[in-house]
C-alpha cells in the first residue's frame, strides 16, 4: 500500500477549553485531489492552519508523504 501524501490522526485543537477539532483523522492520497467542505464553524480553517504550522494541536500527527511534522 501507498504512504498517503497527507495523513491526519486523531488530532486534537482546543481554545481556552473549547474543543475545535476532536480526534480528526484523514488521508489525502497521491494523485487525488480532495475538498474538505462543512459548515461555518466546522473547523475547516483550524484544520489548515495545523496542517501549516500556524496552529500547534495539542495531540495527534500529521504526516506528509510519511514525514511526521509534529513534534
Amino acid at each position: 500500500m501507498d504512504t498517503p501524501l497527507l495523513q491526519l490522526a486523531g488530532l486534537n485543537l482546543s481554545f481556552a477549553g473549547n474543543s475545535v477539532l476532536d480526534n480528526v483523522d484523514f488521508r489525502v492520497g497521491r494523485g487525488v485531489i480532495a475538498s474538505l467542505i462543512g459548515p461555518n464553524g466546522a473547523g475547516k480553517t483550524s484544520l489548515f492552519n495545523c496542517i501549516t504550522g500556524f496552529y500547534k494541536p495539542q495531540s495527534g500527527s500529521i504526516k506528509v508523504d510519511g514525514r511526521e511534522l509534529m513534534g
